[in-house]
């Protein structure tokens, strides 16, 4: 990550004490103010003139009520801001108010493919009233029929789950095909960004595959050994997520390759995706992987 706003795994932590192994070094605590546009160009640097986009999948865990899903948000309307990645956020609850947050701030709401191509970023949201296994057919097509046709040369899209283990469970086909967006789909350019409550119940690629992840604390202590896993040795990443404060929604970010780790939280209020500067018009923006123009 870019010297200066994130130095390293051991950058300024704390050297054991609080239950934290002899050795081993809390990570730093950084605002995401400070630390998110580090973040994000490390995240997903530009690609040199001429050559292929890849990106990169992370995963976010999080009880209900840590943050998780204003967090989540809070990195994607960063980027959109800050570099105009075309994003498919993925919802499938009832109701959402983080949602309906991005909605207020500019994110166009999509129920159908055709909708979702007129615009860079938006909530793919496809509504019923349909309940029960009913339901769950409506949105095992529609987000089969999505995927699908997303998987194209130069996709160079941002797919968000907010609740990965639903979209699994809705289909045998459809895990299959998540699971080959987690192997695969970074040579199409296409980043995966699962958000989970637990990390149980889905296919192991989602751990092995994502570089990033954000891990709040656990619910309850019986959680807490798995939480910690995602990060590395239970034994040091324990006490540490049992350390952070819980009002304040910090969570810890890592890097599974690099191994930079922080800690953050937002603490910022998210900007109107109308102030993105108008991007120049013209056909050579490849979009969902088709020239068109780019309004």
């Amino acid at each position: 990550m870019p010297e200066g706003i994130l130095a390293g795994p051991a950058a300024a932590g704390q050297q054991g004490g609080n239950g934290i192994p002899a050795g081993f070094q809390r990570p730093q605590e950084v605002p995401f103010s400070k630390l998110g546009p580090g973040f994000i160009e490390s995240w997903a640097p530009p690609p040199k003139q001429g050559g292929a986009f890849e990106g990169e999948h992370f995963e976010v865990t999080g009880q209900s009520g840590s943050g998780k899903s204003y967090t989540l948000a809070a990195i994607l309307h960063m980027r959109a801001l800050r570099r105009g990645t075309p994003t498919i956020y993925v919802c499938t609850k009832q109701d959402d108010p983080t949602v309906r947050r991005l909605v207020e701030l500019g994110w166009p709401l999509a129920t159908t493919w055709e909708e979702m191509r007129r615009h860079r970023q938006c909530i793919f949201w496809p509504q019923t009233k349909q309940m029960g296994e009913g339901k769950d057919k409506f949105f095992e097509e529609r987000i089969y029929d999505l995927l699908t046709r997303l998987w194209v040369k130069e996709s160079n899209t941002i797919v968000v789950f907010d609740e990965i283990g639903y979209v699994e469970s809705l289909s045998r086909r459809i895990k299959k095909l998540i699971r080959q967006y987690w192997r695969e789909a970074r040579a199409l350019g296409i980043s995966v960004i699962a958000s989970k409550q637990r990390p149980v119940g889905v296919t192991r690629d989602q751990h092995s595959e994502s570089r990033w992840k954000i891990v709040f604390p656990p619910a309850d202590a019986g959680d807490m050994q798995r939480f910690a896993e995602l990060l590395g040795q239970p034994r040091d990443w324990g006490p540490v997520l049992d350390s952070l404060d819980q009002e304040q929604h910090q969570f810890v970010i890592r890097n599974s390759v690099t191994k930079d780790a922080y800690i953050s939280w937002v603490d910022f209020a998210l900007e109107d995706l109308r102030a993105l500067e108008q991007r120049a018009k013209g056909t050579g923006e490849v979009l969902y992987g088709q020239q068109q123009e780019v309004s």
